[in-house]
Formats: C-alpha cells, structure tokens, sequence
C-alpha cells in the first residue's frame, strides 16, 4: 500500500488534483490510498511520522507557509527515505533547486492546462506503482524505528534479533554492527515481522536467515554473530518445525 499526501495552499487546485488522483487509483486499480491533502506542511510532516506505508508527495513549491515546499520535501525526506516526491508549481525557473536541496524528485509537474496537469498525474501514478513493485521484488523488507524526529531503517538481513531490554517498556535490536535500544514492547514488534522471524523466548525473537545452530539439548540458538541465545520449552516446538521447513 502507497500512502498519497498532497500540499496545496489553492484549495481549488488541491481539490482538482485529490479528484484526478482518487479517479486514477480507481481506473488503474491501484493499491494506494489519499491520507492527506492540506495546505498546512506542519500537518503533513506530524501526519507523516506516525505512518506505516512507503509515502507518495505531491507538493507545490510556493505554499504560502513559513516552509516552502523544497524545505517540507527535505523534511519528508529525512523521515521516509524510501519516499516518492512529485512537485506540482507554476515556478518552472525552480525545477533546479531540488537537485540543490537533494530531495531526489521523482517529476516537476508544471501547472499549465487541466489536461496537462492530469496526464503527468496519471503518468507519475503509474511510474510510482511500477517502481515501488519492482523495488519490493528485488530489496530485501526492512524494520523502521522512529525515534523523535529521526528515522532508522535497518535490513531485515542485518537483524540477529529483538530482545527485551532492562530498561521498562524498551527493546534492543541486535544487528550485525550495531545495537539499538528503541521504545516498545515485544508482542508488538512480533506483529511487524515477516516469516522469517520467529520468537523463541519470551525475551527473544531471531531472524532464521542468521542461524547458525539450533542445539535443542542445550536449548539454545547460535547466531552467525557469535551471539547465543535461549530456547523456551514452550516455543521448542514451533522453532523445530520452522527448521525443518527451511531444509
């Protein structure tokens, strides 16, 4: 699923361009979805640090607002990476800045005609959806920790395991260089995680991909960063089948 935001000061033309988005999803059957259009950057940028999806940006440039729309498409960027951003302005002179501002736009859609302005959206709706089935077919799924302002990304290749941290309400996130103590609870990490991952202690999930050994007498998982960790009795079971799967 692609989450799509729109930022337009003109409500009119914020209106016109929900219209041939919501129209072209619909046509195309697209898995997308509009989560906001708005004339307020602040609003897109607390919306957007609360989503699960990969995002989809359609912003103007001249925005009326105490940010423009090159300073919001940095801001966006730092928080989703992986995000598609699309300018829609009249200042066709201003197309250059974005490679100044290293915001990587995907097109400079320039508001000429209504017909203009809804060919490129539909072209640009369709270009996001092949690029971001492709990406997902060939990049490995990735764990996202928002912390704050900041956004880390890490691999799922690169997780050893999640475990409960010491400190309330915390979990560590053991990767191959490093490891990164965020908020949350482990049942709701769990809920995140592909097949790939597996919990076998109340304290522990692993990544399968990175096991080493399964010592089932000794109750324990070697990982292939030399890390060691616990086998409940309960999850035994579970952990044999998922490993014989994998043969």
């Amino acid at each position: 699923m692609i989450d799509i935001y729109i930022c337009e000061d003109n409500q009119k033309q914020l209106n016109l361009f929900k219209k041939y988005i919501s129209n072209t999803i619909l046509i195309e059957e697209m898995d997308m979805k509009i989560a906001l259009a708005t004339s307020d950057p602040h609003a897109l940028l607390e919306k957007i640090l609360t989503a699960e999806n990969t995002g989809l940006f359609f912003l103007d440039i001249d925005l009326k607002s105490d940010m423009d729309g090159l300073a919001l498409a940095q801001r966006i960027r730092q928080i989703q990476p992986r995000c598609f951003i699309i300018f829609i302005t009249s200042h066709s002179e201003m197309s250059f800045l974005t490679f100044q501002y290293k915001v990587e736009a995907l097109d400079f859609i320039i508001k000429d005609t209504q017909e203009h302005i809804k060919s490129k959206i539909h072209e640009c709706l369709l270009d996001v959806e092949h690029k971001y089935t492709s990406l997902n077919n060939k990049i490995n799924r990735a764990f996202v920790i928002r912390q704050n302002d900041r956004c880390i990304t890490i691999d799922y290749n690169d997780i050893i395991c999640f475990e409960t941290s010491g400190n309330i309400h915390k979990v560590l996130l053991h990767a191959k260089k490093r490891v990164i103590e965020f908020s949350g609870q482990l049942k709701e990490v769990e809920k995140q995680l592909d097949y790939r991952f597996y919990r076998c202690h109340r304290s522990y999930i692993v990544n399968r991909d990175n096991i080493t050994e399964v010592d089932f007498t000794a109750m324990t998982v070697s990982m292939n960063n030399g890390e060691t960790i616990p086998v409940s009795v309960r999850l035994k079971k579970g952990l044999k089948k998922m490993m014989e799967k994998q043969k």
